[in-house]
């Protein structure tokens, strides 16, 4: 264990964690926005003719995206096509994630990874539980050649994802109160600390010590030199945050002290997916083993669970139930099963009305805020793999939209969302 007078040193001069993204792309890390453009991806590729992310069919995709998220996420993906397209700038981010293939012909494919998630038959809590295990520095996909020997030298290999959500569980079994970690800790505690092998007691020691100002960091090397680096190194954070693992303080701080807590309400299924070592990292395997455990479906469970009981939900399910008497899916009346489903999410500035509701089944519910079930603006209803062995033979492959939903909403969920 190191002891409180240590000062780490870099293993190498131009050592940092870098993202899955060389850029700055916070708004790129929200779901809607990384899956989202996936999703379109998935539809041009379907058409077989070999389009090019320069294309006008990519451009008027990415458009549609960025017009489709304008009141929520302030992101120009239609300034962003071309030939100065954004998989061109930020192509490096669904390669880093084995979402797309490392092909620099500039056609669009997707990885059968990549495919899977676009066709929704791998949800995005498991993408997101996935990624938390298999992505690892160095990485050849966001790191050139040469940076990746350096750490190979240095013998440093890392899952930083991972590592933050096991020093965020300890600090938090110590004092919930503590249970947090900032940008500025990430960069100028953890990131110098992984570079000389710490031990999890370590980062945990030196995080606690430095906000009690038993020890200053007076002669660390600093691992963000660059303009861009602590940003950049940010977004680690903004990742496990758009997937639902941490959850940002509202207190009002400078971007380097914002305070990220663990997730409480599935801090059991966090230490889970992070005890759990894939055999084989390869995507689709690590997929195989997350699903014999099915902890990733109790992270669904839980997280709908919290959002079910946001303080203006209960006028929201009165209101809506009024309208709708009955499960939409089931037609279910029993009003102890029944829940308001929002179609366009809250989270996405989706409104509490009728015309943005449906009267779920429970069960239903949890299957729809969790994407294992779609409805499109016409009715017809998709279920995912594993809701279709399950639900199949009760689920009917269409129902009658009531006149009072707004099919606007259903188009937006259909064609740019996939659950928690």
């Amino acid at each position: 264990m190191l002891q409180k007078n240590f000062i780490p040193a870099k293993p190498f001069q131009d050592y940092k964690w870098k993202w899955a993204s060389l850029q700055c792309t916070e708004r790129l890390n929200d779901p809607v926005i990384l899956l989202g453009v996936l999703f379109r991806m998935r539809k041009l590729e379907l058409l077989g003719q070999n389009l090019k992310y320069s294309s006008p069919e990519f451009a008027k995709e990415m458009i549609d995206l960025s017009n489709d998220v304008s009141d929520s996420i302030k992101v120009n993906l239609g300034g962003r096509v071309g030939e100065r397209n954004i998989i061109r700038n930020s192509s490096q981010y669904w390669r880093a994630v084995g979402l797309i293939p490392n092909s620099r012909s500039g056609i669009i494919q997707l990885t059968k990874f990549g495919q899977k998630v676009a066709d929704r038959e791998i949800s995005q809590t498991e993408f997101a539980a996935i990624t938390i295990q298999t992505f690892h520095l160095p990485n050849p996909q966001i790191q050139s050649a040469g940076e990746c020997q350096r750490w190979i030298n240095a013998g440093i290999f890392l899952h930083p994802l991972k590592l933050i959500l096991e020093i965020l569980c300890e600090l938090t079994k110590l004092d919930q109160i503590q249970g947090y970690i900032t940008p500025e800790e990430l960069v100028r505690i953890i990131i110098p600390l992984s570079g000389v092998k710490a031990g999890l007691q370590d980062y945990v020691n030196f995080i606690l010590w430095h906000r009690a100002e038993e020890i200053t960091l007076i002669g660390w090397p600093n691992c963000a030199e660059g303009a861009n680096d602590f940003r950049i190194a940010r977004e680690y954070l903004l990742f496990l945050s758009h997937y639902g693992y941490l959850n940002k303080s509202d207190a009002k701080k400078s971007r380097e002290e914002e305070e990220y807590y663990i997730n409480i309400n599935i801090f059991t299924e966090i230490e889970e997916i992070i005890r759990q070592q894939p055999k084989d990292e390869s995507l689709l395997k690590a997929l195989d083993q997350i699903r014999v455990s099915d902890v990733t479906s109790e992270v669904e469970r839980k997280r709908i669970q919290t959002r079910v009981s946001r303080p203006n939900q209960a006028m929201f399910r009165k209101e809506v139930l009024n309208a709708c008497e009955r499960c939409i899916i089931t037609n279910v009346m029993m009003p102890e099963v029944l829940e308001a489903a929002h179609i366009k999410p809250f989270k996405y500035n989706g409104e509490d009305t009728i015309a943005n509701g449906f009267a779920m089944r429970v069960d239903i519910h949890t299957l729809f805020d969790a994407g294992h079930l779609r409805i499109s603006p016409d009715g017809d209803i998709e279920l995912s793999n594993r809701a279709r062995l399950d639900y199949g033979a009760s689920i009917p492959p269409k129902i009658v939209i009531p006149p009072f939903t707004n099919k606007e909403f259903l188009r937006w969920r259909w064609e740019n969302y996939n659950g928690i």
